[in-house]
């Protein structure tokens, strides 16, 4: 499975190339269901070939259509993941792998890769630090992708020796004895104490190195000690940690990874929570955030956007919409979050599934369109058709009347505005008139 900078390096690298993009739901409940799989790839091949209108278009399709059914693992295998994804072109197969996450099962052909599906499955690939801790040691594993792996054990690193001691009475000259020491065993608390504040310095180290850039941290073991062990670590790792009050320090490996996966989940939402929370404060101030599809399509646009907030229903419901956004946020090296729980209802219920933390607050919002269009020609009127256009009040999801699959006719204006001037590729769609010669694919338009 790739990592974001992988997803960021494919699509600048095929952003210009056509791929067929394929996302297969593989969970599967009855044996008999394993042979599913190449039927429903067949299904969504033969949906999306019914799309492309273009004889030379249809020929590389079949040509990588062709390479996914060569890469479709077994049907014995497709118990393998919860889901499928594959990049291919004309040329042959650019990646495919397993998913951590249930798709929805899609096949697109369209320049460059269909990549915000993909982010769900990101997001299950953040690993989980773990560590048991005791009085005296700290047992390490990290889990990742569904897999626990076991590390080493730290225990406390040796105190030096100071030497041998001068008495009170020699050296203040007396021969008064000194009041009485302190116990046996408060001395063995003491320096037990001491040694435990060694390990855990050395285990909050560590951790931050486990856990980098944007993983978890789980502590659990002995409550006295995973405690102190838990407020040893500073505050940036604190935020990304749960002390767990069930698991002991000698739990079972399987016990290990079902409390590692429970506490992903957990401090994902509650991170998510956080996220979306600070990004409302902040919009509601008048400060660096942007909520809305219209405000964030601006920010990306001026590459004002160090996080993008998304919720899963965003990226089903406006597909297009949702892609031309990762796609600009990856190119910009924007963090891409997608929510989950009660904060993706609240994005949803409060800016439409989508928003975003700002590097500095944008001023005004340009009139730039980033949404892909298809440009039609003249339609024999006089007027210049556009194929999904950008919405020209931005109405929710909600709005049935305005979808983002519409055709709008336009006479000299563009969404509402007077000024048109679309750069579609290397040709200009005029005013008032038609394109010539041929449909084009709008990538990026300045109004």
């Amino acid at each position: 499975m790739v990592t974001t900078t992988d997803l960021r390096d494919l699509s600048r690298e095929l952003a210009d190339s056509k791929v067929l993009s394929v996302y297969l739901d593989t969970r599967l409940n009855d044996p008999a269901q394993r042979f599913t799989g190449r039927a429903t790839l067949t299904a969504a091949l033969r949906a999306a070939r019914a799309q492309i209108e273009d004889d030379v278009d249809r020929i590389l399709f079949d040509r990588a259509a062709d390479a996914a059914y060569r890469v479709l693992p077994p049907p014995d295998d497709l118990w393998s993941a919860p889901g499928w994804v594959a990049f291919v072109t004309s040329d042959g197969v650019r990646h495919a792998g397993w998913l951590p996450v249930r798709p929805t099962s899609i096949a697109a052909w369209r320049d460059g890769p269909v990549v915000a599906p993909y982010l769900r499955a990101l997001k299950q690939q953040r690993a989980v630090a773990v560590a048991l801790v005791d009085s005296r040691s700290a047992r390490l594993f990290r889990y990742v992708g569904g897999k626990l792996e076991a590390l080493d054990t730290l225990v406390p690193v040796p105190e030096e020796p100071l030497g041998e001691r001068e008495t009170t009475s020699s050296r203040n000259g007396r021969s008064v004895p000194a009041p009485r020491g302190a116990l046996a065993t408060e001395g063995a608390e003491r320096r037990r104490r001491t040694a435990f504040q060694r390990l855990a310095s050395v285990l909050a180290l560590r951790l931050g190195q486990l856990a980098e850039p944007d993983g978890w941290i789980l502590i659990a073991g002995t409550p006295a000690w995973s405690r102190a062990a838990m407020e040893t670590l500073p505050r940036h790792l604190r935020e990304r940690a749960l002390l767990s009050p069930t698991l002991g320090h000698s739990a079972a490996e399987e016990q290990i990874a079902s409390e590692a996966k429970r506490a992903a989940s957990a401090l994902r939402a509650v991170h998510g929570q956080r996220l979306l929370a600070d990004v409302l404060e902040t919009a509601g101030a008048q400060g660096p955030a942007a909520i809305g599809m219209r405000s964030v399509e601006a920010a990306l646009a001026v590459r004002a956007v160090e996080v993008l907030l998304l919720s899963p229903a965003f990226i089903s419901d406006a597909p297009l919409e949702a892609e031309t956004m990762v796609r600009a946020a990856l190119a910009g090296g924007t963090a891409i979050e997608v929510l989950s729980g009660h904060a993706a209802a609240h994005l949803d219920r409060v800016a439409g599934g989508i928003g975003a933390r700002l590097r500095f607050a944008v001023a005004e919002i340009p009139a730039i369109v980033l949404i892909s269009l298809d440009v039609r020609p003249d339609d024999g009127g006089g007027r210049t058709r556009l194929d999904n256009p950008p919405y020209k009040d931005y109405p929710s999801r909600d709005n049935k009347d305005a979808t983002s699959r519409s055709t709008l006719p336009i006479e000299g204006t563009f969404a509402g505005r007077t000024e048109t001037d679309l750069a579609v590729r290397d040709r200009r769609v005029t005013r008032a008139g038609g394109l010539s010669p041929a449909p084009a694919r709008l990538r990026r338009a300045h109004i």
